[in-house]
């Protein structure tokens, strides 16, 4: 089972909220094929959700936090004896590590010799050290705040790929233009569906399961085998996916060499 935890400040309309929640509640039922239990502050108010997660039944094997706010990411890990806690940033870094490698892949360049601006990285964290693993040569951050130093345009020259993760800026709608950098972009009706069902899987089916890099790693690898010839990733969620994606999460959580990774930074 998988418990599905609504952080109600996260999203200001609670009704948008609550569609949300059990947009994921249904995707994880059909295409995980794991019964899942909603925990709601509107059901109740946090201090009713916080009773929920300190007595969650033993069959809840991983939990699930849709559109969470850092700090209520913090709380849940907690509070949940060491269950697994998966946000919807884990599965949008794997997708764009997907996505990022398929472009590099198509443009016959190696992670090690290529050049990568993540613009607006305080809001991703894990995805700077997931590309470290996957060999990323040369990794730039860069945040609003560097603005006035270090204008993104110039950060961005000589960049084989800009990963924009600020809904877009003038500078980068610049960038676009050209042919390179490559500006890729999070997809928020897709990306974080598309690891979801399978790493959701293969974290309840494993006793003690703990997520790491190296996890995050696998499944993007898994995006990548699954992505068509002339796209960047899967069109969307599916059981073959699924399966693909639970397959290479169970492989790399049963690696000896694995070790505990936190993604709660940030």
């Amino acid at each position: 089972m998988v418990a599905v935890v609504s952080d109600g400040g996260a999203v200001a309309d609670g009704a948008a909220a609550q569609s949300i929640v059990r947009r994921y509640a249904t995707l994880i039922d059909h295409l995980a094929g794991l019964p899942v239990r909603v925990l709601s502050p509107d059901a109740g108010g946090a201090q009713h959700v916080e009773a929920e997660l300190r007595d969650l039944p033993p069959d809840v094997g991983a939990i699930f936090l849709p559109h969470a706010r850092p700090e209520f990411a913090c709380q849940v890990r907690a509070l949940t004896g060491g269950r697994p806690v998966l946000t919807d940033q884990d599965t949008t870094a794997i997708a764009l590590t997907a996505a990022l490698l398929t472009t590099l892949s198509r443009a016959s360049r190696v992670p090690r010799a290529s050049k990568v601006v993540i613009a607006g990285a305080d809001t991703l964290p894990i995805l700077g050290p997931l590309l470290m693993v996957c060999g990323v040569g040369d990794i730039t951050t860069w945040n609003p705040a560097d603005a006035l130093a270090f204008p993104l345009r110039r950060v961005a020259a000589g960049a084989h790929v800009v990963v924009d993760l600020l809904d877009g800026t003038a500078d980068l709608e610049s960038l676009a233009a050209h042919a390179t950098p490559t500006v890729l972009a999070p997809e928020s009706g897709r990306d974080p569906l598309l690891a979801l069902p399978g790493l959701l899987r293969a974290l309840t089916h494993i006793p003690g399961a703990r997520l790491d890099v190296e996890v995050h790693h696998a499944c993007a690898l898994a995006l990548v085998m699954a992505t068509p010839p002339d796209e960047r990733l899967p069109a969307g969620p599916d059981p073959a996916l699924a399966d693909q994606v639970a397959d290479a999460a169970t492989r790399a959580l049963r690696q000896p060499t694995h070790r505990p990774f936190d993604t709660s930074f940030g």
